[in-house]
């Protein structure tokens, strides 16, 4: 008969919650391990932060030439005093000289005053002293629509073809994405167009009863809004190309920049290990 172990040759089993104790233990210690190979990704740059470069001719000459005109007719516009605009010549002038009982045989007159001619005692010519200031009118009865609308067209071309000679004199300095070189072009002409509707003026009712010359100021719009329609076609009919930038890295710097980064994404990362049991340990 085969006798039955003792209590001491039998070794005891494991109970339950030591085996899940284990088993978590296990399960733990390779959760954390794993956690520790990660694979190692690109190593991750910072973009550059956009920085706006000032740099000599970056689209070439053309900019310069287009902006000494631009500001050229802008210059030619602001040299009016206001007050030699056209002459007038006529009987119907007396309302709007402040003197109406002296004949005056013309005058010169602008949009925001007028000028006088002095009788020369000894030849008996009426001569202009252009030293003298502007008068102002003494009524503005004889201003109508057309008047008015051509002070509001002679001030605003102004504003608008000076912002866009400026707007184009900074690209000597600065690159002009195409769209804003063209925007440009858009303003000088719209600029140009706006000094041309300043002639409206000459369809007054002053011009229809007296006879309305031009004078220094609407012939120096003729130049301003012909210095505008040139730099206009300069800008609309050609984009200056944008020269590349002798500091930026060439082609071949580039493709260098490039594989290094690669280079230095792929190599492992300090203290983690390339290969290793990632879900038992050994």
């Amino acid at each position: 008969m085969a006798s039955q172990p003792t209590s001491s040759e039998v070794e005891p089993a494991a109970t339950a919650p030591e085996a899940v104790d284990r088993n978590n233990n296990q399960t733990t210690t390779t959760a954390a391990f794993s956690d520790n190979l990660s694979v190692p990704g690109p190593v991750p740059v910072d973009p550059a932060p956009v920085e706006v470069q000032c740099r000599i001719l970056p689209h070439g000459p053309l900019p310069c030439i287009i902006a000494l005109l631009s500001i050229f007719a802008w210059v030619v516009g602001l040299s009016k005093d206001g007050c030699n605009y056209a002459r007038i010549d006529g009987p119907n002038i007396s309302e709007i000289t402040s003197n109406p009982n002296v004949p005056i045989p013309f005058v010169i007159v602008g949009f925001q005053g007028y000028r006088e001619p002095i009788l020369n005692p000894l030849d008996g010519e009426w001569i202009f002293d252009y030293d003298l200031k502007c008068l102002e009118y003494s009524t503005d009865e004889f201003k109508d629509a057309a008047w008015m609308f051509a002070y509001c067209t002679s001030f605003l071309c102004l504003i608008i073809g000076g912002s866009g000679g400026l707007f184009i004199l900074f690209s000597t300095c600065f690159v002009f994405e195409r769209n804003v070189w063209r925007w440009a072009g858009y303003e000088l002409l719209v600029a140009a167009m706006l000094q041309l509707l300043t002639y409206i003026w000459f369809a007054t009712s002053v011009c229809r009863e007296n006879k309305c010359v031009m004078h220094y100021g609407a012939r120096a719009d003729l130049v301003t809004t012909f210095f505008w329609i040139t730099s206009a076609i300069l800008i609309l009919g050609k984009y200056p190309i944008k020269k590349n930038d002798p500091t930026a890295p060439t082609q071949q710097g580039r493709e260098e920049i490039e594989l290094s980064n690669r280079n230095a994404a792929q190599l492992p990362v300090a203290g983690v290990p390339t290969q290793g049991p990632t879900s038992e340990l050994v």
